[in-house]
């Protein structure tokens, strides 16, 4: 059997990983040569969860974050984790790092080859909208910083978008930016004033804004395989709904993807088990058809978490996903009562 995996992306190289190890041909295939630039945040939320499930990204270089600073309409509230609340790693080199060791593990790869293989999996990221019944839409860039920073910045519902902006610390950059459902009109406003306030404050100082912006899916695709292809990551709409996070999904698709050709257990089983490992995570926080109500909802979460500690650490072990457990409606309405 030969595999063709097309994207080379967290989700493409962990497909091609696993194939490889169990002795499946595979040809990995992408459009532009490795390493190269990646639109994302970059945050591997809850490492610890990542080394058992990926145990070979303990080694890909990164930078442990365990402070976390949320804001929402007038409040703000820090919490300190004992454990790293993610692992900031650069796209350039974490994808890099992550196909090499597909190549090493017998993968081969190659730029812009018609795929040959009996089984082909489409790892090529984010469709159009209309591949998707929910999507959304970031700005995000790596600014290069003299100093380190520490903490991470959260910022609900800024200037009342249905979203969130924010500042991930990476070696030497801040990672900023803003993401919300569609439609939002004027995200490259909404992301400039973000960064203002950041400088304001003093916690970065950006002369020069700039930016990169990409679709988000924020529900699976109306088609994840047919008789031609099977989609992970991206590509199959598999984005965690209530934060943008990807990465984490991507690389559990591919490997549970693996496993279903390795075992001969068809995408059937792939898709079960895709929903039984995180689709929990995938469900579209609903609060009625009043984004600004949700907004409210997060502004009372957020003014608790400043004089209540152990709701801090709800909140960020929840939203970092420490305890296992996604944003639930449920949680939303206990709070408003």
């Amino acid at each position: 059997m030969r595999v063709s995996i097309l994207g080379a992306g967290p989700a493409g190289s962990t497909a091609a990983y696993y194939l490889a190890k169990n002795g499946i041909e595979v040809e990995l295939i992408d459009r532009v040569e490795f390493p190269r630039e990646k639109p994302c945040a970059g945050g591997l939320f809850n490492p610890l969860l990542y080394y058992d499930e990926f145990p070979h990204v303990k080694e890909a270089e990164g930078v442990y974050i365990y402070k976390v600073r949320f804001y929402c309409g007038k409040y703000e509230a820090e919490h300190q984790s004992e454990k790293p609340l993610l692992k900031m790693v650069l796209r350039r080199d974490f994808d890099y790092y992550l196909l090499k060791l597909a190549t090493e593990s017998g993968a081969k790869f190659h730029i812009n080859k018609v795929p040959e293989g009996s089984v082909v999996i489409d790892a090529t990221g984010v469709k159009t909208p209309s591949h998707y019944n929910r999507a959304g839409i970031c700005m995000v860039y790596d600014f290069p910083v003299d100093s380190d920073i520490n903490t991470v910045h959260i910022h609900y519902g800024w200037e009342g978008i249905t979203g969130y902006a924010w500042l991930y610390p990476k070696k030497g950059f801040a990672n900023i930016g803003i993401g919300a459902y569609l439609p939002c009109r004027n995200i490259k406003k909404y992301y400039t004033s973000y960064v203002k306030f950041l400088t304001s404050r003093g916690i970065v100082n950006i002369k020069h804004i700039k930016y990169r912006a990409k679709l988000i899916p924020f529900s699976p695709a109306k088609i994840i395989y047919d008789n031609k292809l099977v989609k992970i990551g991206d590509a199959a709409g598999f984005v965690n709904s209530s934060t943008g996070e990807g990465i984490y999904f991507a690389m559990l698709s591919g490997k549970i993807c693996a496993e279903a050709i390795i075992k001969n257990r068809g995408f059937d089983w792939y898709l079960k088990r895709c929903r039984e490992q995180f689709g929990e995570y995938l469900k579209r926080i609903r609060f009625g058809r009043a984004p600004a109500l949700l907004n409210r909802v997060l502004e009372k979460a957020v003014k608790i978490a400043s004089r209540d500690t152990e709701f801090c650490k709800t909140l960020a072990d929840n939203f970092f996903r420490l305890d296992n457990r996604p944003v639930t409606i449920q949680f939303l309405k206990n709070l408003w009562r």
